[in-house]
Order: C-alpha cells, then structure tokens, then sequence
C-alpha cells in the first residue's frame, strides 16, 4: 500500500513539475501567473548517495552503495493552512551488506554472514500533513511528520540512515517570550527499517504522549523539562514513562549543560526503574572546540524513539541496547572528549570514548570517531565519516567494529 502511495506522489510531483516549466519564458523574471503558481505550489528534494563499509569480528565485511530521494510537495506554502506530502525512496545499488538485523530475511539486500548496515532498500510514504499556524507564536500538525526534541537522545528522525524515523501524530510547537513549548499525541512510529521490518524491528503501534518545555532566563542560562509516556502495543519492549529536566549555562569558562532522568515501565512491561544522566563542558580556544562529557545509563533505561547514532560512538556498539532489543549490558556510562574546527571551509571532527558498565567496575571498551565536512554550494555537501571500536575481551561487547563512509547530500 505504501509502495502504491508513493509512486502515485511521485508521479503527481512529476507532472506538476512539468506544468509549471511549460509556463516558463525565456525571461528570468517571473511573470504574474508564474507567481501566483509559485504561491500555490511549493517543491523540495533530499537525495543522497553514499558508500558504506562496515565489518564487525565474526561477521564477513559489508559493503553498501546506497541511493536515497525524498521528493516533497508543499499546497499553499505561504498561507496559515498548508499541506506537505513527502515520499522515500531508497535504492541499493551495491548490495554486499545484511539491510537489517539478522532477523528477518525480508529485507533487501539480505545476505546472512555479513555485518548488518540498516539501509533497507524501500519506498514509502515518509510524510504527510496538515499545518496551521495560529498566530506567529504556535502551530498544529496533524499526519506523518518528522519530529526532533532537543539533543534528539529521546525524540528523533534517526537523520543519519536513508529511511528515517517519523511519527503518525498530531503535535503543537510554539514560543513566547523564552518560553518554547511542544507537545505531541500519537500511535503510530514509523521506523527506519521500512515496510519490510517485522518483529521487534517493525513499526510501533500504541499510544505515545510527548510533552517538552524549556525557558531562556536570560541569554546565559537555559533549562528544560520533559515527560514522555509510551505504551505500545508491538514492541512491548519499547514502553516506558521517561521524566527529565535539564539546563545549560554559558560561562566565561566554558558552556555547562547538565541533564538527569527517571525512567519506569509503562503497559504490559515488568517493573522496572532506572536512571539518565548526561553532562558536557564545551569552550572555544581560537578556532578549536573543546567538549568533554560522560553520558550514564542505569540498567534497562531505554532510548526506543532516540536518534541512537548521535551518541556512544558512531559504530552503534551499543544501539541494540539504547533501543531496547537486547539487554546484554549492565548500564553503561560514556566517557568522551573530543575537538573540532574548520580549516578554509571544510570542518573536522574527532572524538574519543571510554565505556564502562553502570557501576564502573566492568569496562566495555573504547571508540575513536572522525568527520570531516565540505560543502560544495549552498545546495550540496560531502560527508566523510569513520569509526573504529575496539573490545574488551571480557565484556558483553566481545566483538571489535571498524567502519568508514563518504556520501554525497543534495537539498532544495
């Protein structure tokens, strides 16, 4: 059904694309009904290619070439009421990798012995919605949208694999004053594994409850609170009640940022508690970015509708965990420091981790990560990105990952 409902938006994006160039003259300004059309019909495109490989100890070595398109149509961009419809196409054209889990032999690439990359090949309905601004300070979507709550630990689109996660919801965002405020209401999470994912890697289906306030008490201090309340259906294992309160401050020594939650069951889940606790210090040297933190999860604290890439490294050691699909791990605790800077106009990036269970008595092992970002115009950028993790033999993390890719991303 997706499938279908995608082609069709492509080919309504294909025709109206054409309507619009057959009323194009020669003349770069654009006449009067050409304005009127550019007010009723807005169109945007994210494509991006990219090699990956990926090699895990014990698994063969995986490569992925892999190419992702969004085509977007925007009705009446520049009223108060607006409709946005957006669908997701990502194609394998090097298919020497496992898309997926090990799991499910349903995705596409699928070859067993290979180190898992989760970049299915897929084609679906990534968004579509309604918006209606009510004033300059708030506005309601209602439909499948793309949702990102601060740091995206908690709430996030998984922005970094080509199906990115979004949410069946309705949802309020607004500011006034300092305040920022936002809360959604929905049943559905669309996951990055498509309309091929089954089991514990297939769409969320439940009730979700996602509330999140911050205030600005002046310009060097900030804090914030959340309440998310999640109780599914499938994926029992994803249910939980999250709670949390952070704050950042900014100093002539450096920026604070200081983040604790509480964590309980929620549906048929067994009773459970845990802890979260995040802290960070950031200052600048000239050109240089120095940031250093530790990141702490008691054991069984979940992270089911997080942007997971963003943290613990970027060879997802961890990932299965923060998600809640296994539980082969007393906690975890993240030490890290890392830099970054720009040289002319490319950005470089490199951070260093040290992993440790809960209680500090276990370690797990250690991970270096490195970026590196040039853009080529306003439109189109190049991404290099590499992460190496090594083991500690005994721990629940046996298995050393080495991991590089490039891509190539292109908006309007």
């Amino acid at each position: 059904m997706n499938i279908k409902l995608s082609n069709t938006v492509v080919g309504y994006l294909g025709l109206s694309s054409t309507f619009l160039l057959a009323g194009t003259s020669e003349d770069v300004t654009l006449s009067q009904e050409e304005s009127k059309v550019s007010d009723l019909l807005s169109f945007s495109l994210d494509a991006r290619a990219r090699y990956e490989f990926r090699e895990r100890d014990g698994s063969d070595a995986s490569h992925a070439g892999t190419l992702r398109f969004r085509p977007g149509l925007t009705l009446f961009p520049k009223k108060d009421l607006s409709f946005f419809v957006e669908s997701e196409h990502t194609f394998a054209l090097l298919r020497d990798f496992q898309a997926g889990t090990g799991q499910s032999a349903n995705f596409s690439p699928f070859n067993a012995n290979n180190t898992d990359i989760a970049d299915p090949e897929n084609n679906e309905l990534n968004q579509a919605y309604l918006k209606y601004k009510i004033n300059k300070f708030a506005s309601i979507t209602a439909g499948r949208q793309r949702y990102n709550l601060d740091n995206t630990a908690f709430i996030g689109n998984v922005g970094w694999r080509q199906n990115e996660q979004t949410l069946d919801a309705i949802s309020i965002k607004g500011s006034y004053n300092g305040f920022n405020y936002s809360y959604a209401i929905g049943d559905r999470v669309n996951r990055i594994f498509g309309n091929d994912g089954t089991g514990a890697v297939q769409a969320l289906e439940g009730t979700f409850h996602l509330l999140n306030g911050s205030y600005k008490l002046d310009d060097t201090i900030k804090v914030g609170g959340y309440v998310y309340l999640m109780d599914f259906d499938q994926g029992g294992f994803a249910s939980n009640n999250t709670y949390g309160a952070y704050t950042d401050i900014q100093t002539s020594t450096g920026n604070y940022y200081l983040e604790l939650a509480y964590q309980t069951e929620a549906g048929d889940k067994a009773d459970y508690d845990a802890l979260y606790g995040h802290a960070t210090w950031t200052k600048n040297f000239g050109s240089v970015s120095v940031k250093a933190g530790v990141e702490y999860l008691g054991d069984g604290f979940i992270t089911p509708l997080g942007t997971v890439h963003a943290f613990n490294g970027f060879a997802d050691a961890f990932i299965g965990n923060r998600l809640g699909l296994v539980n082969s791990w007393d906690g975890l605790t993240d030490f890290y420091v890392g830099a970054s800077t720009k040289l002319n106009d490319v950005v470089l990036k490199g951070t260093v981790h040290s992993f440790y269970d809960d209680s500090l008595s276990d370690e797990y092992g250690w991970e270096v990560d490195m970026v590196a970002i040039k853009p080529i115009n306003e439109s189109t950028k190049i991404l290099a990105k590499a992460a190496y993790f090594i083991s500690e033999d005994n721990s629940p993390f046996s298995n050393d990952i080495k991991q590089f890719s490039i891509q190539l991303d292109y908006s309007f």
